[in-house]
């Protein structure tokens, strides 16, 4: 005899995510906290540089005060590709 309704027991196991989850998970937080230090590092550039790549100071600031679950590379990337294009 069980403790717990079976029902409940499979509700649960549907709940515990695989390790190929957790693993993909991790892998994605850490790209998107390299990937902000990088936007980091894009705002300290002096503006001539930044000119130079098609972006804008207001554009990285942007980027980065954007939420946390957002990539600001992939946002600058995206303006300056539009920049570069005239749109």
């Amino acid at each position: 005899m069980t403790l717990f309704p079976r029902t409940l027991l499979e509700g649960r196991r549907a709940r515990i995510p695989s390790p190929a989850t957790l693993f993909a998970g991790a892998a994605a937080m850490f790209r998107s906290f390299r990937n902000r230090r990088s936007a980091r590092r894009l705002a300290d550039m002096p503006d001539y540089l930044l000119n130079d790549i098609g972006l804008r100071r207001d554009d990285v600031h942007e980027a980065l005060n954007r939420g946390w679950r957002e990539d600001p590379t992939f946002q600058l990337a995206i303006k300056a590709s539009r920049r570069r294009r005239g749109l």
